[in-house]
């Protein structure tokens, strides 16, 4: 399974999961998460979560333009509302994926603890592995291989 946001290292997970997948044997789920907004119908309802239509066009679109970019227009896709975290996680263990790969925006892990970050947090809360590509990992197939000094 790869989770997806749009971002360049996001493009490269999703090209990693599909190397990964296709010499694993695996099928590959590629799942964007559209973050709900908070809801409330009545002022002392208990809260909610929902997407409004058009983020739920974007995040299918997104999905789309990020299969066929990879050369994957028939992979199956999931799109999903609420916390990106979360969601990945649940999705993982309803499908009982064996691994999870996502791209890192590149923060630190200072940062992520007092910001958050959707990989530091999937780390925490998958049922399976998780392969996360830095962002520095953009370009690493392109680099000179290392050789003995």
């Amino acid at each position: 399974m790869c989770g997806v946001d749009g971002s360049t290292v996001s493009r490269e997970a999703l090209r990693t999961a599909d190397r990964l997948s296709e010499q694993l044997g695996l099928s590959l789920v590629v799942a964007h998460v559209v973050p709900a907004r908070p809801l409330r119908a009545r002022p002392n309802a208990v809260s909610g979560a929902s997407a409004t239509t058009d983020e739920i066009g974007a995040g299918e679109e997104l999905l789309r333009e990020q299969c066929d970019a990879a050369g994957l227009a028939q992979a199956r896709r999931r799109l999903l509302v609420g916390r990106p975290a979360e969601r990945l996680a649940e999705l993982a263990d309803e499908l009982e994926a064996g691994l999870i790969v996502v791209g890192s925006r590149g923060q630190r892990l200072r940062q992520a603890a007092v910001v958050g970050s959707v990989s530091s947090e999937l780390l925490g809360l998958a049922p399976c592995p998780v392969l996360v590509l830095p962002a520095r990992a953009v370009d690493w197939e392109r680099k000179e291989p290392l050789t003995a000094a």
